[in-house]
């Protein structure tokens, strides 16, 4: 994997989400490159990484980055990147300082006792329309990203610029991300979790309600919580500033 290396300080893992890749955090980025040394990561068939089979199977993937990143870290994941980084601090307890989760959660679709995610169908049809046409399709994710967001139009200004400056992510990594994010959950990993959590949400996410808030304090009551106000999925980008003041604050939190 392609993993860019920029700032000083501690080391901080980024993580981006689903289509995307490690561009996507240049505001937040820029931002936190003044305070931490940040490996901004492109996940397999994303961005800058080749795609090999089987290579967003978790077990493999956290293996992987294992192999290619500090000894220890703290690690902020949004999205799709956020179930890797909840995989890793699972897996690796002593290389992970501390976890940051944007727009993210332990389980992305409704299951048993978890009622406030998406309807596995929203996902289900994103993969059968890859097939067709994978533009039209992920310009529709970028769309459900931005709303109900404050700045919505400007968030799919940004994200859709991010994706025009890198080859688009390959197909296969596409779909298996897809299955990723339909199949996984960690709520019994994040349960157990060893390391102080924080969880950035945006109040009009329509990905991730807010209303999980509950139950993440459900799973880690010492969780702390803050919801970014008129933020939709991409609150880094909609509101870089506030983010930054949240995540270093946890970070340097003694």
């Amino acid at each position: 994997m392609q993993i860019k290396v920029m700032g000083q300080g501690p080391d901080l893992v980024m993580l981006h989400g689903w289509s995307m890749h490690s561009g996507v955090w240049h505001q937040l980025a820029a931002l936190l490159a003044e305070n931490f040394t940040l490996h901004l990561v492109d996940l397999p068939g994303h961005g800058s990484s080749d795609w090999h089979d089987n290579a967003f199977e978790m077990d493999g993937l956290v293996e992987q980055l294992a192999e290619q990143l500090p000894a220890k870290a703290h690690f902020l994941g949004w999205s799709l990147g956020g179930l890797v980084a909840t995989a890793f601090a699972h897996e690796f307890v002593d290389r992970v300082n501390k976890l940051v989760l944007i727009a993210a959660t332990p389980c992305f679709v409704k299951a048993p006792n978890w009622p406030n995610a998406m309807e596995p169908t929203v996902f289900n049809a994103f993969a059968e329309n890859l097939n067709d046409n994978q533009q039209e399709t992920l310009q529709r994710f970028l769309m459900l990203q931005a709303r109900g967001s404050a700045h919505s139009r400007d968030t799919i200004r940004q994200l859709s610029e991010q994706l025009a400056q890198q080859t688009p992510a390959q197909p296969e990594a596409l779909t298996a991300g897809l299955s990723v994010l339909i199949h996984t959950d960690l709520r019994k990993e994040f349960e157990i979790l060893k390391c102080p959590v924080k969880v950035i949400l945006g109040q009009r996410d329509t990905l991730i309600p807010v209303a999980v808030s509950d139950d993440f304090n459900s799973l880690q009551a010492t969780a702390d919580i803050t919801v970014i106000e008129s933020a939709g999925h991409a609150p880094f980008i909609s509101h870089p500033a506030d983010c930054q003041i949240e995540i270093e604050s946890f970070l340097h939190d003694n």
